[in-house]
């Protein structure tokens, strides 16, 4: 069996490793992964893998593939199957969907088990986010079934578009006139631009790169689009709070420059530009700023609302957005770890099309 291991100082540096899986102890489940998305959002979890925890998701050190602790397995949202089960009460075959490590295959030990899922009691998990240790049964949500090939490339990441834009709304879009989203070609951009959209309020204004300008114009989610050599050209006496995909504090500071007192708070999520982002720490800013971490919107919202609650507010944008994604998103699926390498080269690169999403399996 092979799986992928990173290097969390050098991401361009990988390697194969193979292990073997040797038995499943009493008490766990072996998972066949049967495909997984890469997106930027994959990027993020590595420049943010010690802060928040993502190294953490999957051993280093299980089947003795590594003891170097330099090395680390990024997580992918995917599908699985239960191929062996030492576990009662779930069953050899039972189809799957969350975090998953670039690999053949998974040992799990089940906790919490309820009719829609369970969440994973590994040790090396327990100090995370229990979003990010819950796996769901797909056959006991419907909405799995619509799109299928499209879930794992948008669904963790529209979860947080929606969420971002609840958390705007809830906080009166911070006195602003427009929302300016960093990166507007990013999938979690696309979302928030969607959400925002709807609720036909604040002028919504995308900046991204000139290569990516038309296809961001023809998602239609946007009210207007900027490039990074135009942000001049924005209107500076317009109160503004922008959505940050990016991490790029060169592109911060000239919004900052260009906006000076009317830019009302910066909402960090994503770094898809992680290379300027690690030569400039983005807390240097004089606009207030602060990291949005999904997982504790969604439990505050979860509180607020109740489970039910949650999901059908979620829902009533996800399943739309999820069905405009035919006009401006095209799967395309490949096999093997060759495939992952040249892909994930290009994540690393920034050359990865937006048009595009992929689906792999080894």
């Amino acid at each position: 069996m092979q799986t992928l291991l990173v290097n969390k100082k050098d991401f361009a540096d990988v390697s194969i490793v193979n292990y073997d899986e040797g038995d499943l102890p009493e008490g766990q489940i072996r998972v066949h992964i049967k495909s997984f998305a890469l997106t930027a959002n994959n990027v993020t979890y590595m420049v943010t893998g010690d802060q928040i925890g993502y190294w953490s998701v999957f051993d280093p050190g299980a089947y003795d593939l590594t003891k170097d602790k330099a090395q680390g397995r990024m997580p992918v949202w995917g599908y699985g199957v239960v191929r062996e089960s030492r576990f009662p009460g779930i069953e050899v075959g039972a189809n799957l969907y969350g975090f998953f490590p670039i690999a053949k295959s998974m040992d799990m030990q089940p906790g919490r088990l309820s009719a829609h899922g369970f969440t994973d009691i590994a040790e090396h998990r327990s100090g995370l986010h229990g979003l990010y240790s819950s796996y769901s049964f797909t056959a006991a949500d419907p909405s799995y079934a619509a799109h299928v090939d499209l879930q794992p490339v948008l669904r963790p990441l529209f979860t947080t578009s929606f969420l971002i834009d609840d958390f705007l709304a809830d906080e009166s879009f911070f006195d602003a006139e427009q929302v300016l989203l960093l990166s507007a070609s990013s999938k979690t951009a696309l979302g928030t631009a969607y959400c925002l959209k709807a609720r036909d309020g604040l002028p919504v204004v995308g900046l991204t790169s000139e290569g990516n300008k038309d296809f961001v114009e023809g998602t239609k989610f946007y009210t207007s689009v900027y490039t990074y050599d135009t942000i001049t050209d924005m209107n500076p006496d317009l109160k503004t709070v922008v959505v940050d995909m990016s991490g790029n504090m060169g592109v911060i500071r000239t919004l900052e420059d260009h906006f000076e007192e009317n830019l009302t708070y910066i909402c960090r999520v994503g770094i898809s530009h992680w290379q300027e982002a690690a030569k400039a720490p983005p807390k240097r800013t004089a606009t207030p700023t602060a990291f949005f971490f999904a997982p504790d919107r969604a439990k505050q919202r979860i509180a607020d609302w109740g489970q039910a609650g949650f999901a059908q507010n979620l829902g009533a944008r996800w399943m739309p957005f999820l069905d405009s994604a035919k006009d401006w998103l095209t799967i395309e699926k490949q096999v093997g770890i060759e495939a992952v390498l040249e892909n994930y080269k290009d994540l690393l690169n920034g050359q990865s099309g937006p048009s595009k999403g992929y689906l792999f399996s080894l």
